[in-house]
């Protein structure tokens, strides 16, 4: 009888547990991991390339586009089915004006997929579709379009080539806008060559949001155009301009100089195309002694008619703090509080800090909203700039009582001014008015967000009537328009160094902020006119465009006059 040796069993054994463990890693593969390498297999042959969306559109609050997309064709060659690579070069080449190197190495190779020339112009298409050149192809895809050419570019932002937002309110609602892209699958042979029969789209894009702002286009040509002319008539670097309504926070225009194209932004640098209303920082000067005098009327320290001695200097923590006109001879160094204001007088205005004292102070700042970001719908904003209490030093409550170190954003400023013209009630600025679905035209609307009483309203309306006095008699006076009651405030500041060291000689920032009609608000303007060469100050500079925007703006939102006595020839 024939008996297994235990060596022989030991044979078996090794080839059942081999055969074991061929079965089981089959079964894995198979089962376990088939989706896996199904998918593997499938990425070695078959090439997805993605489709993007129609981009949602923009809005201007009455419904004039600012931005949509215009369907357009994009040309790709699949480089091994182009027979004469030199000829396919040379008559491509021609028609869309691409050099005749470039092209020829894109195709001079076995690759799967290579884009030839994005979003061609119609006649560019039409002559290359009529010749029919073998291995090139066509997909359509979607032209970001700018119908308002130079105009809230910096607030509309723009896209790049695949039309991802890159910029302003096309960054910041990118995801929201461009939808859920789509893709166009190429199949090849196990070998790995495309087969032009195997392309399909195995799934459709949808289109993203569509965004309503809160801008009225006609008010932002106004401001830009008035802007533009004010900032050469001076001599200036740049500028900006925000109308705001300090009801609903709603920002009508916002304009920044110099401007650039949202259609052409390729051909500008950086510095032109960001949104300095909302990314730059500016010293306030004069204009920050309304959070200074709203803080010592709100702890009732004084009252408006309150008589201060105001020396022509005043030495505190060893700097000197001077007045920047002097004082006619056998004029008096006493004021009133009003008149601090309207004269705008920086000693009394350092005065009236130290009353205040620092914690109080500090605390006016930051609840009119220094030192932190607004959160208005744009991207990149700055907080400013605010040093902390506890790095004050000693004169540091004098030197920003009138707007000298501390740094602020446009936005921030017309902001906090509009708080005082909304009886002490501070409203969130918001630049998106309501989101719309495309698929089912649901709407949802950006609500109207109060940040709070800030100051009561007597104080506000303290600080409005001082406002008032120094457009009727001070320094503000050339902003003055028949029939109606503006409340505003000058400022010169001297601009500082950037990297926030001294300042730049000679160079200052000039600005105006104002509202009509001054006990019941439509709207908020303010200019700034940066490093103005031919004069210095707001009354000179910012006043006269503003004068500009302030008549055209009640013409179009037809704002009525609430001094109607008065002679309203303009």
């Amino acid at each position: 009888m024939f008996s297994i040796t235990p060596r022989l069993r030991s044979l078996q054994l090794f080839l059942f547990a081999f055969i074991g463990i061929l079965i089981i890693r089959l079964l894995f593969l198979q089962v376990f991991e088939h989706d896996f390498y199904v998918t593997k297999s499938q990425n070695q042959v078959n090439k997805v390339f993605t489709i993007y969306p129609n981009r949602g559109e923009i809005y201007d609050r009455n419904g004039t586009p600012l931005a949509f997309s215009n369907p357009v064709y994009s040309a790709y060659a699949i480089p091994t089915q182009v027979d004469n690579k030199a000829g396919f070069a040379r008559v491509v080449s021609s028609i869309t004006g691409q050099r005749y190197e470039h092209v020829f190495r894109l195709v001079n190779n076995n690759g799967a997929f290579i884009w030839v020339k994005r979003k061609l112009d119609t006649r560019m298409y039409e002559q290359l579709a009529t010749l029919n050149i073998k291995g090139l192809n066509f997909v359509q895809e979607d032209l970001r379009v700018y119908p308002q050419n130079q105009l809230l570019s910096h607030v509309l932002g723009f896209v790049g080539i695949d039309n991802q937002g890159l910029g302003g309110l096309e960054y910041k609602f990118d995801q929201m806008l461009q939808g859920t892209p789509g893709r166009i699958l190429l199949e090849g042979d196990p070998r790995g060559y495309r087969l032009v029969s195997g392309k399909k789209e195995t799934r459709a894009p949808s289109q993203g949001v569509h965004l309503t702002t809160t801008i009225d286009i006609y008010l932002q040509y106004i401001c830009q155009k008035y802007l533009r002319e004010g900032v050469i008539e001076n001599g200036g670097s740049g500028g900006q301009v925000i109308i705001m309504n300090p009801k609903t926070g709603d920002i009508l225009a916002m304009a920044d100089y110099p401007e650039f194209d949202s259609n052409t932004w390729r051909d500008s640098t950086d510095e032109y195309r960001k949104n300095s209303n909302i990314t730059d920082v500016y010293e306030p000067g004069s204009v920050f002694k309304l959070v200074t005098v709203a803080g010592v009327l709100n702890e009732e320290l004084v009252t408006t008619r309150t008589v201060l001695f105001v020396p022509q200097t005043f030495v505190i923590g060893g700097r000197t703090i001077r007045e920047a006109h002097g004082r006619s001879a056998g004029e008096s160094d006493y004021r009133t509080v009003g008149e601090i204001i309207e004269k705008s007088i920086n000693v009394g205005t350092s005065i009236l800090a130290i009353k205040l004292g620092q914690k109080k102070f500090y605390h006016y700042i930051t609840d009119f909203g220094f030192g932190k970001r607004t959160g208005i719908e744009l991207p990149a904003e700055s907080r400013g700039i605010l040093n902390s209490i506890t790095h004050w030093t000693e004169p540091d409550i004098a030197m920003i009582s009138f707007g000298q170190g501390v740094a602020v954003t446009p936005i921030q400023m017309v902001a906090a001014v509009a708080a005082i013209a909304n009886h002490g009630e501070k409203i969130k600025p918001r630049i998106v008015w309501q989101i719309t679905q495309k698929k089912d035209l649901s709407v949802h609307a950006i609500p109207i967000t109060s940040e709070g009483q800030i100051v009561s309203e007597k104080t506000a309306k303290e600080v409005v009537n001082v406002m008032k006095e120094t457009v009727n008699t001070g320094t503000g006076i050339g902003a003055k328009i028949p029939g109606y009651s503006i409340g505003g405030k000058t400022g010169t500041a001297q601009k500082v160094r950037q990297g926030g060291f001294g300042y730049e000689p000679g160079k200052y920032v000039a600005s105006f902020i104002g509202f009509l009609p001054a006990d019941a608000p439509e709207v908020v303007i303010l200019v700034i006119v940066d490093s103005p060469s031919k004069s210095i100050y707001g009354a000179t500079v910012a006043i006269p465009i503003f004068k500009k925007i302030a008549l055209a703006t009640i013409d179009h939102l037809n704002i009525y006059p609430d001094q109607p006595t008065q002679n309203l020839v303009r």
